[in-house]
């Protein structure tokens, strides 16, 4: 089974560093960085993410932003867990 890696987010700062002067990255930056690694953003309310809604099980992570944190659900195995920084470590979903 795969690894789960977690870095908890220390106040309003990512230890890794990358992030712009405010701390946040734009949809748009994120969907690039995907795309480096052959992955593709879709979003939630677009038609192409329809089929997705019918069975989001059959996927393997999402990508979420709650009030402008961006935050991975991961699914590992059978488990989906949420991988937010800003919790102590990965959480059972």
């Amino acid at each position: 089974m795969e690894s789960i890696f977690h870095e908890k987010q220390e106040g309003s700062l990512c230890p890794s560093g990358n992030m712009d002067d405010s701390g946040f990255f734009s949809i748009q930056v994120t969907s690039n960085a995907l795309k480096v690694w052959g992955l593709e953003l879709i979003l939630f309310n677009s038609p192409e993410y329809q089929r997705l809604r019918i069975n989001p099980i059959n996927e393997r992570s999402f990508i979420c932003n709650y009030k402008e944190h961006w935050f991975t659900v991961r699914k590992l195995g059978k488990q989906w867990f949420n991988l937010n920084s800003l919790l102590t470590g990965p959480e059972l979903i």
